[in-house]
């Protein structure tokens, strides 16, 4: 399978003074060395908790903002420092869903003229068929056309959204938390939408995410990130099965199991401490301050990438 996405090293720090009239100022890392690649009609999903800096990459990645270091390939060609009138042709093909989806769509407009905005700015030709098209494709009906998006569901709300980014024809999808702001019953139907939609046309999303029961769905392969370093990265199967950071296991100890038994039996595993400030960040391994198996190395050394099987990745001195 052929790459469709590779980001190397890629860094955005945000600028912040100390103070309103401080001249001293500090960088919030966001995100820091981060590399991966993403295969065609593949979903790679990124997770981590609030503030780990998994929706900053994906916007970077789009340069939604702009990176601070680190390099962006698309279809084998690097994007990073292109002009943006050079990058408008290609940022066509790279789309993003949001995660809530009415304040994505103008109030002041109708779902026809939401639809039709980017089909005019790209001149096509027979804009109402081809916005009825895209209202089918996505399960909705003629009728929803001239309605507003006030007057429309949560679940209708976000199948607009995804019928226009999908009206101009795009190769890579930045999902962005896509159903968190739905109805569990209301995900089910979007997340089969997305489903059903990568087969019939091949696309390739990253689909950012704190829930991993959802992730384990739709999902091929994982990456686990913690302040704004990925900490592991394998297939669904690889990171679910057999997690091999400190951070992986957390997460997946906080996944809800629904028989009692089973939550008897599971071994419960708690950290202490809150996550690190990105504005300072601990130094060595970022994990150690919470980690139950921080050694005096952690603290001291950053740990390097150990493939612990092919294609499972952990960035821990002490793997499993």
């Amino acid at each position: 399978m052929s790459e469709i996405i590779r980001v190397e090293h890629l860094k955005k720090y945000f600028l912040f003074k100390e103070g309103i009239f401080s001249r001293r100022v500090k960088y919030l890392k966001a995100v820091n060395d981060v590399s991966f690649s993403i295969n065609r009609g593949e979903t790679l999903a990124l997770v981590g908790e609030t503030g780990s800096g998994k929706t900053t990459t994906g916007r970077t990645i789009l340069r939604l903002y702009e990176p601070t270091g680190g390099k962006i390939f698309f279809e084998g060609k690097e994007i990073t420092n292109i002009p943006k009138r050079e990058f408008k042709k290609i940022r066509v093909q790279m789309q993003m869903i949001y995660q809530d989806p009415y304040s994505s769509l103008n109030p002041r407009m109708n779902i026809f003229n939401i639809i039709a905005e980017p089909l005019r700015e790209l001149k096509y030709e027979d804009i109402e068929d081809r916005v009825l098209e895209l209202l089918e494709s996505v399960g909705l009906r003629k009728e929803h056309m001239f309605k507003y998006p006030d007057e429309i569901s949560g679940g209708q709300q976000q199948r607009v959204a995804i019928a226009r980014a999908l009206g101009v024809n795009p190769k890579f999808l930045v999902l962005d938390e896509p159903t968190s702001a739905l109805d569990v019953s209301v995900q089910a139907q979007i997340l089969n939408l997305l489903e059903n939609l990568q087969k019939e046309r091949g696309f390739t999303y990253l689909f950012i995410s704190h829930d991993l029961s959802v992730v384990r769905y739709i999902s091929q392969r994982v990456a686990i990130m913690y302040l704004g370093k990925i900490m592991e990265i394998g297939t669904v199967e690889q990171v679910f099965e057999n997690p091999q950071h400190p951070y992986t296991k957390l997460l997946l100890e906080s996944v809800p199991v629904p028989d009692p038994k089973d939550r008897k039996r599971r071994k419960k595993l708690i950290l202490p401490g809150e996550i690190p400030s990105p504005l300072n960040p601990p130094s060595g391994c970022p994990f150690h301050t919470r980690c139950p198996v921080a050694k005096e190395i952690c603290r001291e050394k950053e740990p390097e990438y150990v493939e612990v099987e092919k294609g499972h990745f952990v960035k821990c001195h002490f793997p499993g």
